[in-house]
């Protein structure tokens, strides 16, 4: 009841609950899910099922910064881990690193652009991979997560703005 006098003070609509509360729920989930998986197609499929621009917004933004915290913190534990772990049993075996062409383009992108490289290309990569890479390369710079997320609004900005322009016939 309270929810109701609420949304209607603010007039807005709640496409997502329009079958119930625990179907409105489970849907807004299923989104998040859907935004921590595949960001950066999320807001167009949302768009396209009619979902207003700010329930867009929300989903994709709570996606990401729930994919960001869960990933990075994960992926840097794992990364410790494995570090411990080869340090202790395989140290005696030194290994030379295979370079690959793949790694060698890698790292080259990674020493040109940086984490700033990173921050712009996270969007179109995935929530999960965006979050070990930054785990992973740049754990030991300030703020990374915070920076993270911040890309991740502006790009979930930015795909929402696109996917209206294109549903509505401006793109």
């Amino acid at each position: 009841m309270t929810l109701e006098i609420f949304l209607t003070v603010l007039n807005l609509d709640l496409k997502m609950f329009d079958q119930g509360l625990l179907a409105g729920l489970s849907s807004f989930f299923s989104w998040l899910v859907m935004s921590i998986v595949k960001f950066v197609i999320t807001p167009s499929l949302m768009t396209a099922k009619g979902f207003e621009p700010w329930e867009i917004l929300l989903v994709t933004i709570s996606g990401a910064v729930v994919g960001v915290l869960l990933f990075y913190h994960t992926g840097k534990a794992i990364f410790s881990w494995w570090s411990t772990l080869k340090s202790k049993f395989f140290s005696n075996n030194k290994r030379k690193a295979v370079v690959t062409p793949g790694r060698r383009k890698f790292i080259q992108y990674k020493d040109k652009y940086g984490f700033t490289g990173l921050l712009i290309v996270a969007g179109l990569f995935s929530v999960p991979i965006s979050a070990l890479l930054g785990a992973k390369y740049f754990s030991n710079r300030q703020n990374t997560v915070l920076y993270l997320i911040l890309a991740f609004v502006a790009w979930s900005c930015v795909l929402t703005f696109l996917s209206l322009c294109v549903k509505n016939g401006l793109l």
